[in-house]
């Protein structure tokens, strides 16, 4: 989730340079763990890493400028080949007045194209360099990167660019109309009017106006709030087949009449069944 900081493995010694430290190696790649590393690297996840409370800065040089990133990416695919970048360079400022903070983090890394059941091996370098920023001024270079301006470098746009075309998708897929729109908004309909009859009739009931004492008092009360919430029923139907339909008309009165009939009409077969079959004892004896 990218929300805990863990120790890493790298350890510097303070103003001594070393040239290939041996980090580690990985085991041989199963297939599994190379799908789920290609994958991470077309998702563009990066690695983040804090010195001394400040984040290690990816830069390069162009046309004169220097332009400057946060953390850096597991890998790059080029032409249907991944790379893992595996060796990291650093470079750690240090003001000479200030022996013990660190002005900041740069790194940068070399690629090492990885394959199937292919172990690969972690090595880093780290040189010291003295520098003239002084302690207050050492998150200068972090509010100067052009991500403080509220301005994305190419990589960040990649993965906009990536998030907006994936939103686009399920938007597709969430305002898509269903395929049977006018079921769907008789059982929303129905299900406010039945919703609604038994709130009235627990409210009601709560009240004292329905008491389970009086027979019959309920069952009235609970067959009158439903009928008087078949309006309620309409409308909900109607509304949600417009929304569905973009504001069009068309078809609205139908979808009203199957709204008014559609439980009713469920409720009076179940019934009708269990009449007939509780009238004629027989048909038990034949279906045990």
């Amino acid at each position: 989730m990218g929300d805990r900081i863990e120790n890493s493995p790298y350890r510097f010694k303070m103003h001594t340079n070393e040239t290939e430290i041996f980090l580690c190696q990985t085991n041989k790649l199963s297939s599994d763990d190379f799908k789920l590393l290609t994958k991470r690297i077309d998702e563009m996840y990066q690695v983040n890493l804090i010195l001394d409370n400040l984040p290690a800065i990816r830069y390069t040089r162009k046309e004169g400028f220097m332009l400057r990133w946060t953390g850096y990416p597991i890998g790059v695919k080029i032409k249907d080949v991944y790379y893992v970048f595996n060796h990291l360079k650093f470079n750690v400022l240090v003001h000479k007045y200030e022996e013990t903070n660190v002005a900041r983090v740069m790194g940068t890394g070399d690629a090492v194209e990885g394959f199937p059941r292919e172990p690969i091996v972690f090595t880093y370098e780290v040189t010291f360099e003295e520098s003239d920023i002084k302690w207050p001024s050492r998150w200068d270079a972090y509010l100067k990167m052009e991500g403080a301006k509220e301005e994305l470098d190419k990589e960040a746009q990649a993965m906009v660019n990536e998030e907006l075309s994936g939103w686009k998708l399920v938007v597709g897929d969430v305002f898509r109309a269903p395929s049977n729109p006018a079921l769907l908004c008789i059982m929303v309909g129905d299900g406010v009017q039945i919703l609604g009859m038994a709130i009235v009739t627990i409210l009601f009931a709560a009240l004292g106006f329905m008491s389970p004492a009086s027979r019959g008092t309920l069952i009235t009360g609970m067959l009158f709030s439903y009928m008087i919430l078949g309006i309620a029923a309409g409308y909900v139907a109607v509304r949600l087949w417009r929304t569905i339909g973009f504001g069009d008309h068309k078809g609205w009165v139908s979808v009203a009449w199957k709204a008014a009939c559609f439980f009713p009409g469920i409720a009076f077969f179940i019934l009708t069944i269990l009449n007939f079959l509780s009238t004629h004892p027989s048909w038990w004896i034949l279906w045990g």
